[in-house]
Formats: C-alpha cells, structure tokens, sequence
C-alpha cells in the first residue's frame, strides 16, 4: 500500500531593499531557502530574549520608572494597550 502525502504551502511576497538583500545573502547557507533563513534566525531571536528575561532583579520603583519612560515616547508601537501586555 503507498500513501502519498500532498502539502500545500502559501506563499507570499515581501519587498526589501537592495542593501537587505545582500545582507540576508551574506548569512543563508548554501542549501538554505530564504523561509528557512527567516526562521533560523527567528529562532535565533526568540532564544536570545527568552534568556534575557529575569536577567535584571528591578524594584517596584525602578519597574514603575522605566514603563513610564516607555509610555511616554512617541513610537508608534508604544502606546498603553501593548506595553500592558509586557508588564
């Protein structure tokens, strides 16, 4: 008996700039698609900042000082809804 397994995988376009292309270039290895370069370094990422957390024992003080200075910058991802979702 064979079975024959079909997977279908969208697919979708990204624009980025010449110069990020030949950085992205400059790090895929030879036999890695870019989906897989983008999720190796995802990857990547993901361990770097879960190591990190805990890393600082802050105060009640010094916690309540820094998402003050966060709310308070005018960078559009920053506004009171998300930076609750990081306390």
């Amino acid at each position: 008996m064979c079975m024959y397994t079909y997977i279908h995988m969208t697919s979708k376009n990204i624009s980025i700039t010449e110069d990020v292309y030949n950085k992205l270039l400059k790090i895929k290895r030879n036999n890695e698609s870019f989906s897989e370069l983008f999720l190796r370094l995802l990857k990547i990422q993901k361990s770097t900042l879960e190591k990190s957390f805990g890393a600082w024992n802050l105060s009640e003080a010094e916690k309540k000082e820094i998402w003050a200075s966060l709310s308070m910058r005018n960078a559009r991802n920053w506004n009171k809804s998300n930076l609750e979702d990081f306390k």
